[in-house]
């Protein structure tokens, strides 16, 4: 498998070199690109053609930045931002370049939290992938900004006789759902105690940081489904009502990344009842590997079989428990499968044009080849060093 593998990862670099270079996106455009061409330098022996590509690829991506219109994580300068961030320890950029590059990030950290006093605390397009860009890297700068973004989430969890609850917010009306509650990764709950989790570690707040995050591990413990015959959690909880359907596997909704935070969480508060429930969740959602069951019909990281196969090594590198191992090696394969389709989120040929000559996505690292490759890299070396951006690091 192992030989696959590289060349897969291989195809994907190649097929880069067309890809479409005017989205600038970290999840779906040439942000995400470029973090795949800069892993892939040092995983191929750091060829001096492959650092020119990257060296070109970036100075032209840098260069067009500063006409992103978007102040999101997944879409715009927010996600772009972290990723110079990223460059930058990797000592890629000096401190210079990035204070250059970054310069828009008071008027984003402000953006944060007029976002927050609206109720959107979504990670994707809201103010916790703002707030979280924040958090990464050497620099401390950012304190009081944090400080004050994470006493206004506080506020907005405990509005109500210091119970705790979150409202699942609406991005198409642009309001929250006050009888709602989202369990997925992308929207809600657990993106939220992660959150708290990297708050906790840069010492933010950390007695109610510590609070918050228990507060909604325990909310989520206590809203198991009756039926867990496929899974424990349902994607949005609606209060007062019997949650009927079942949640995918997979990065953005469902239990596996549920187990994968709450697992994190017991590790940082030293937790053991924590850990076992969470390993609970991750050894049950192990047996789910139909299509039927888990919804997989794609190689990318966002719900198809690379994100699964990437939470799962991390898991067995956490553990050490086979039952991983193995489940992190049945999604590998399943993502080398994958591969041989002209799906256009599907392994190495996603580069394939559509009708209109455009190639839509496919290239980017959520939903495409430059995510995809990401994994398998990882899978074939154990650096996880870049899947901060996946709010998967330890």
């Amino acid at each position: 498998m192992k030989e696959k593998i590289k060349t897969t990862i291989d195809k994907i670099y190649s097929s880069l070199k067309i890809r479409d270079y005017s989205q600038l996106a970290l999840y779906d455009g040439e942000a995400g690109c470029c973090m795949f061409d800069q892993f892939y330098i040092g995983y191929s022996g750091n060829n001096p053609d492959h650092i020119t590509r990257f060296e070109n690829s970036f100075q032209r991506f840098s260069e067009n930045s500063i006409g992103s219109n978007s102040p999101f994580f997944s879409s715009g300068k927010a996600g772009i931002n972290w990723f110079f961030s990223y460059l930058h320890t990797k000592d890629i950029l000096d401190d210079e370049d990035l204070e250059l590059l970054c310069d828009d990030d008071p008027e984003l950290f402000e953006l944060a939290v007029q976002y927050l006093k609206e109720g959107n605390h979504d990670f994707l397009h809201g103010s916790l992938g703002m707030a979280y860009h924040s958090l990464y890297g050497k620099t401390n700068k950012f304190t009081g900004f944090q400080e004050t973004f994470f006493q206004l989430l506080y506020q907005f969890a405990y509005t109500s006789e210091d119970k705790m609850f979150i409202a699942h917010y609406d991005l198409v009306k642009k309001m929250p759902v006050l009888n709602k509650v989202n369990f997925g990764m992308a929207h809600g709950l657990p993106s939220i105690l992660k959150f708290c989790l990297e708050c906790y570690k840069k010492n933010i707040c950390t007695a109610e940081a510590k609070k918050l995050a228990l507060d909604i591990a325990d909310f989520l413990k206590s809203n198991v489904r009756e039926n867990t015959k496929r899974s424990m959690f349902p994607n949005i909880l609606t209060i007062d009502e019997q949650s009927t359907g079942f949640s995918r596997v997979g990065w953005c909704y469902g239990d596996l990344s549920i187990g994968f935070i709450l697992y994190q969480a017991g590790m940082a508060f030293d937790e053991l009842e924590l850990k076992a429930f969470a390993t609970e969740i991750l050894i049950h959602t192990s047996k789910r590997r139909t299509e039927e069951e888990t919804l997989v019909k794609d190689a990318g990281i966002c719900h198809g079989s690379a994100g699964i196969a990437h939470i799962y090594n991390k898991m067995w590198h956490y553990t050490k428990n086979d039952i991983f191992k193995e489940t992190c090696d049945f999604w590998i394969q399943k993502t080398l499968d994958f591969s041989i389709h002209e799906d256009a989120f599907a392994g190495y040929k996603a580069y394939a044009p559509t009708e209109s000559g455009k190639h839509m996505n496919s290239f980017g690292l959520l939903n495409g080849v430059s995510g995809i490759g990401l994994v398998l890299i990882s899978y074939l070396t154990g650096d996880f060093s870049w899947d901060y951006c996946l709010m998967l690091n330890d």
